[in-house]
């Protein structure tokens, strides 16, 4: 069956034209051949066996963490690190259960201190990126 592009397939298709341009971010030329891409996937049905994985990473208290991002469905499982092989059904739930997984920096708080600054920094949650390579092989 066939659907109607969504704005995740769109987004990693216009990164694709844009990481693989030899033109300068601001060259005219870059952004016209992001339009036509734009429009070319907006007007044509996308069969969701063809889509590919995008890969994908987070950076979060000094880890990376690597990932696929599957747009038709909107789905990120992780390539990498305490999660490797989990799969979540969006990015934000993705990237909450690694702010989860992720420790925390050993920090010398004085004793008899117990404020915890954890919830403050949960609640502002680090974005997935695409990346353009694919991470190394890890043995």
């Amino acid at each position: 069956m066939y659907s109607t592009p969504t704005p995740a397939i769109l987004a990693s298709s216009l990164h694709k034209v844009f990481a693989n341009s030899t033109y300068a971010p601001d060259s005219l030329a870059l952004w016209l051949e992001i339009a036509d891409v734009a429009v070319r996937e907006l007007s044509m049905p996308v069969p969701p066996a063809l889509m590919p994985w995008v890969p994908v990473m987070l950076r979060y208290r000094l880890h990376r963490t690597e990932g696929e991002f599957f747009p038709y469905t909107g789905s990120v499982r992780i390539l990498t690190g305490a999660l490797t092989g989990t799969s979540f059904s969006d990015p934000d739930a993705a990237a909450r259960a690694v702010v989860a997984a992720t420790p925390a920096p050993v920090t010398g708080r004085a004793e008899g201190d117990t404020s915890d600054d954890t919830d403050a920094v949960r609640k502002v949650l680090p974005s997935w990126r695409f990346r353009s390579t694919v991470p190394p092989l890890i043995s």
